[in-house]
């Protein structure tokens, strides 16, 4: 293989949609802190739409979420999105769907409120994982967790973070354990910890942002990041404090900064005139069969007419040697 088949190009940031996943023990305030960041993320990207219409709260809790909106918590209006319910059984290849679906009716903002249940839930991974277990269909040196089934199951949630043309955001029940620390009296009490994600072991990988609340005061912890949200808490005016509408515009800011994907394109072009214009200076014979064949000769003026879909056809053309 020539070193010519290798194309280097800076390194840049681009603009991205949001992955975020929220995750924290029953009563921590999952539901709302979910609700004011795509409200968040609605002011910041899309100020002059509604949140209703471009929003969308898929519930698995029992209509949970209803219960939160209209209301004023911690000094702000929790504002409604549109609301789907997603009653059992917990397809995950109906959730896939259904968010497919929403994209396409012009959702810009989805949550899931708990993905937790596609996992652990009535007909769950898990369940349906047992199911084969049990019935003895699955491999029996491997078991369920070798099937295609369940593996394509298990992908979905990557397959949802890297291709939904939308802001996603996902909560997950956490595992909950009690560990005993002195209260404001100085006595031992139990305090419910949110260990981690009730979910696949490496659910945090598919996420640019996850947000770990605690159950007493509904504080956020950023456990992992990719985008900087963790560097901006940490300077905020309340780092241990809730999730605000404030984190949704911080998140969403982050998301859009960073070239677009027409100047990444525009960057990218040019890398492919200079290399091809090199090749040229190189005598490539496959540089002067393509100038023959079109009649022309290939000048940084007339490789910047050509579109960029040329360019990476004619790249691929001269890599072929």
């Amino acid at each position: 293989m020539a070193e010519t088949d290798f194309i280097f190009e800076s390194m840049s940031r681009q603009q991205s949609k949001l992955s975020v996943s929220v995750y924290g023990p029953s009563g921590s305030g999952k539901t709302v802190a979910i609700l004011k960041l795509m409200k968040g993320i609605q002011e910041q990207l899309y100020p002059n739409e509604r949140l209703e219409d471009i929003g969308l709260f898929i519930d698995t809790e029992r209509r949970s979420s209803t219960k939160a909106v209209g209301r004023t918590i911690g000094g702000e209006m929790v504002a409604p999105a549109q609301l789907y319910v997603f009653e059992p059984p917990f397809d995950i290849i109906k959730l896939a769907k259904l968010i497919d679906f929403a994209v396409s009716k012009g959702k810009k903002i989805i949550a899931v409120d708990s993905y937790t249940a596609f996992w652990s839930g009535m007909d769950g991974i898990l369940d349906r994982a047992a199911e084969l277990d049990s019935s003895g269909m699955a491999k029996k040196a491997y078991g369920a967790w070798s099937e295609k089934e369940i593996i394509a199951k298990k992908n979905i949630l990557k397959n949802l973070m890297t291709n939904t043309e939308a802001h996603i955001i996902m909560g997950f029940r956490a595992k909950t354990e009690y560990v005993m620390e002195p209260n404001q009296y100085g006595k031992m009490t139990p305090k419910a910890v949110g260990l981690k994600e009730d979910m696949q072991a490496d659910v945090r990988f598919e996420f640019d942002t996850v947000i770990s609340l605690d159950k007493d005061t509904h504080g956020a912890t950023v456990v992992k990041d990719r985008i900087g949200y963790l560097e901006i808490r940490a300077v905020s005016g309340n780092p241990d404090g809730p999730i605000t509408i404030e984190d949704g515009k911080v998140l969403a800011k982050l998301a859009s900064e960073g070239y677009t994907l027409e100047e990444v394109a525009r960057m990218k072009t040019e890398t492919y005139i200079n290399y091809v214009l090199g090749e040229k200076a190189a005598h490539s014979s496959l540089v002067s069969n393509f100038e023959k064949a079109k009649g022309t000769e290939l000048t940084r003026e007339v490789l910047q007419g050509y579109s960029y879909e040329q360019l990476t056809k004619l790249v691929k053309y001269l890599n072929q040697k």
